[in-house]
């Protein structure tokens, strides 16, 4: 596959979702998926981006893997299927990856789940 010239148009875009970031506060998603690279340049990507500090894999209907880029408060996201073939392949721009929140229902059972133990445990050793 020939150079697509698609490396330095979405280089400047994550430039730009950062500011954007640190400018107004809201994050960015990038599907990379949807841009067509040559494996040379998804190779200089992928160099140019680095590692950080953080690396998490998941595993719910298939494995995420998330990755911190050099760049704080840059992340590379990647799905998987069972079969381990990428399915989904994502820039982030975001101070924490939507993915790692914990969603207001969640917590709020998770509220009531706790209040609950704790109140069970009051009763039994008032007894």
């Amino acid at each position: 596959m020939s150079v697509t010239g698609n490396l330095k148009p979405v280089l400047h875009e994550i430039r730009h979702a950062l500011q954007t970031l640190i400018e107004q506060g809201q994050p960015t998603m990038l599907d990379l998926n949807g841009i067509p690279f040559s494996p040379s340049e998804l190779a200089e990507l992928e160099t140019f981006l680095g590692q950080g500090e953080i690396a998490i894999e998941l595993d719910v209907l298939g494995k995420t893997r998330i990755q911190e880029c050099s760049y704080a408060g840059i992340w590379r996201i990647q799905h998987f299927n069972e079969q381990d073939k990428r399915i989904g392949y994502f820039i982030e721009v975001d101070h924490v990856p939507e993915i790692l929140r914990s969603q207001s229902d969640d917590i709020v059972e998770g509220l009531n789940t706790l209040s609950g133990i704790l109140a069970m445990e009051a009763e039994v050793t008032d007894d």
